[in-house]
């Protein structure tokens, strides 16, 4: 059986006193005028609210008015109720409002499970009759079922569908040894401070036109780029061959942290055709790991972008890390980090190497003079582990003064404005004058022949450096 919790109205009407009665017009060419025709919700999930809207009602005479009722168009059947100073009811009546003034009406929704797959269309409207003048304002809201997995522990091979989406109250727990699949087009949605945990195996199998969506459960326009929604996902010490294809993750805290396998030539992280971005914190955490990554972007969060620490393995080809976050806001952290050893709870020194970081084909770039930090000593002395590290056909942002003429270490090197189309509205792709045009390695490009768009690399001049091929309309005929 569907049912729907009713939407609340609250109306505050200001200035109301009885001693107005006998001021109060009842000329029909009086009519009332609204902030807007229609209280508009984006989706509802079941089990939880929305925020709460208002709508402004204003008397543009300047006479005084009553609103001789204000209800429901569904009456007692209607799957919205009103309440109107304080008292639940359908309908209010006898409202006064004095010569250019105003009320407001607040507005919010609960939505009971509708056990449909599809979003559910939830319509009525707001009747004011005034004067034996009928106005309406409509209410829209869509309520969508979800899978709700509250504090959830994965212990047998789970595969989550597209046909509708997961809500996730603190956390969804995947055991050592046990495979969660993600299949494309599926929505994953966190409350606040959630987690995905992974200590078996994931694998996301997102394609260009349904990939996998990890964000946040407010999906209010105020919400839609607010970082720090939701804890992240975290790929636990001790698997691997976990896999992320066509994925956007986004307003998270963490977006991604990766632990080390602690095993020797296994990939931790496979991450391909993906955008992690907008965090409170960092879009890619690894720790002693063993990452991959191709044809990605990783952006806007408030610390490191890009963190590899303690060591491990990394490649990143075609790859941009941008970050821009907070135009006003002092950033105090590069968007790349390489870190070769850590501090225990002794305060010990402990070496990690990093066997190897290389970039090709990247942006590496931001709003700070450098974007690069690799740390490689501590308290003035080098740690005794190899940090290996290798820049080729890429735009890397440093400081004037900083020393690429190391060819063990940088090859092909710009150290130019990539020229983003908008990176403050987190917009990311090539300005047509970019320098990141036409320049990158073509042995990189077979590897991502098409880019985060579906435009493919190989068809003008050459493959674009960072996640997002430019082709001109004269160089694609």
């Amino acid at each position: 059986m569907k049912r729907v919790f009713p939407l609340i109205l609250t109306i505050i009407a200001f200035g109301f006193s009885s001693c107005y009665k006998e001021t109060i017009s009842t000329d029909p060419s009086i009519k009332l005028s609204f902030s807007a025709d229609t209280v508009l919700f984006d989706t509802v999930f079941t089990a939880i609210g929305s925020a709460t809207r208002y709508l402004k009602v204003y008397n543009p005479s300047k006479s005084d008015i009553e609103i001789a009722s204000v209800r429901l168009a569904g009456g007692q059947a209607s799957p919205y109720r009103m309440n109107v100073d304080g008292e639940a009811t359908h309908t209010a009546q006898n409202i006064f409002v004095r010569g250019n003034d105003s009320l407001f009406v607040f507005v919010d929704v609960n939505v009971n499970p509708t056990n449909e797959n599809s979003p559910l269309l939830i319509p009525d409207s707001i009747i004011f009759e005034t004067n034996g003048n009928i106005q309406d304002v409509k209410l829209v809201a869509w309520g969508q079922d979800v899978h709700l997995l509250n504090k959830k522990i994965i212990s047998e091979p789970t595969r989550f569908t597209a046909e509708k989406p997961y809500l996730i109250y603190n956390y969804v727990y995947v055991e050592p040894n046990i495979e969660l699949t993600i299949d494309a087009g599926a929505k994953l949605h966190f409350h606040n401070q959630a987690q995905l945990i992974v200590s078996g195996s994931l694998q996301v199998n997102g394609d260009l036109e349904n990939p996998v969506i990890f964000e946040g459960d407010r999906l209010e326009p105020f919400y839609r780029d607010k970082a720090g929604q939701w804890g992240g996902i975290w790929l636990a010490a001790g698997s691997h061959s976990r896999t992320i294809n066509w994925a956007k993750i986004k307003n998270a805290i963490n977006g991604i942290i990766v632990d080390t396998v602690g095993m020797p030539n296994t990939t931790t992280l496979e991450i391909t055709n993906s955008r992690v971005e907008n965090m409170s914190a960092t879009a890619l955490w690894a720790r002693g790991a063993t990452v991959e990554a191709g044809n990605c972007l990783f952006a806007n969060t408030a610390d490191y972008t890009v963190a590899l620490t303690w060591g491990g393995s990394y490649k990143f080809y075609h790859c941009t890390i941008a970050n821009y976050w907070g135009q006003y806001i002092s950033r105090k952290n590069p968007a790349l980090y390489l870190w070769n050893y850590y501090i225990d709870g002794n305060g010990n020194v402990q070496p990690r190497d990093i066997e190897m970081a290389h970039f090709a084909n990247c942006i590496i770039y931001g709003s700070r003079s450098n974007e690069l930090q690799v740390n490689a000593s501590y308290q003035g002395q080098e740690v005794n582990a190899d940090m290996e590290y290798y820049f080729e056909n890429s735009i890397l942002r440093v400081d004037d003064n900083y020393n690429l003429s190391d060819p063990s270490r940088f090859q092909n090197i710009i150290i130019e404005n990539p020229k983003f189309a908008d990176p403050f509205a987190l917009n990311y792709e090539l300005d047509t004058l970019s320098p990141a045009k036409d320049i990158g390695h073509i042995d990189i490009a077979t590897l991502f022949p098409i880019d985060l768009k579906g435009i493919s690399r190989l068809i003008d001049k050459g493959p674009d450096l960072g996640a997002f091929e430019r082709v001109e309309d004269s160089e694609a005929k």
